[in-house]
């Protein structure tokens, strides 16, 4: 893969992967084609916390598909709890799971905490040629505060920090 063609893919895979809080209107993209290859998805979660106390994260995962398709539910939220320093990953065998689903795709995943928490999305893509591997990190994916007025899912007494980011789990695209 040349350096042209490493370089574009870089591009593609940072204007495509990333998503940092609210969308922003943007002009419709064109027709864009992945090069042949692996995408993968990680999703770092860190609880920066001092305290003594774990952070409880609810994850769950929504294909993003064409508009003529038929849309996929989201999938149950599913909770986690990590003590203070600690740290976990949602990855693409994560994704599949939540998903009920072995088969690859694209879409978001949502992490709901009572607490901040530091959010990377790294993203790597592997040409046919496996020694070519570019990996972007995407730094502090940043929260929406909510507070539930309803009964949800998630029981808090105070706001609830949304963390939305985009993956991308596709292996070999022809």
């Amino acid at each position: 893969m040349s350096c042209a063609a490493l370089a574009g893919l870089a591009l593609l895979l940072t204007l495509v992967l990333t998503h940092t809080g609210p969308a922003k209107p943007r002009p419709a993209p064109s027709v864009i084609e992945l090069s042949p290859g692996t995408y993968v998805t990680t999703i770092n979660i860190h609880n920066p916390s001092l305290g003594r106390n774990p952070v409880t994260i609810y994850k769950r995962a929504v294909v993003a598909l064409p508009e003529s398709a038929t849309a996929i539910a989201p999938s149950a939220f599913q909770s986690v709890s990590l003590l203070p320093g600690y740290a976990v990953e949602i990855d693409c065998a994560d994704i599949a799971t939540l998903l009920a689903d072995a088969t690859s795709g694209e879409g978001f995943v949502t992490i709901l905490a009572t607490s901040p928490l530091d959010v990377v999305g790294v993203y790597t893509a592997s040409g046919t040629d496996s020694k070519i591997a570019v990996a972007l990190e995407m730094l502090n994916i940043t929260p929406r505060i909510e507070v539930l007025g309803r009964a949800t899912t998630v029981a808090a007494p105070g706001p609830i920090y949304e963390y939305s980011a985009k993956f991308l789990c596709v292996n070999a695209i022809p």
